[in-house]
């Protein structure tokens, strides 16, 4: 059985966490460095890869929910030049 088994309420909450995520990001986190990024991009992407395959779609999404957070903060830095 699905830790989160309603779709709908999971993309809910993924995109709560994205939007609280990268709002954290921008105000108190000022740079990222790359290799951290790339590290969490791997690592949570791989983590919800292995997600969908036990079932977990729900869980899946907020992992790909903070995964988006944090390259979109990465690419704002990046297209700004702070």
């Amino acid at each position: 059985m699905a830790l989160i088994p309603d779709l709908g309420i999971a993309a809910a909450i993924a995109l709560v966490a994205f939007f609280l995520l990268l709002g954290l990001l921008v105000i108190f986190v000022e740079n990222l460095d790359l290799k951290i990024v790339l590290g969490l991009l791997f690592i949570l992407l791989g983590l919800s890869i292995g997600l969908v395959v036990v079932g977990e779609t729900g869980l899946s999404l907020i992992a790909i929910g903070i995964v988006g957070a944090v390259v979109l903060d990465q690419m704002l830095e990046h297209f700004t030049g702070t």
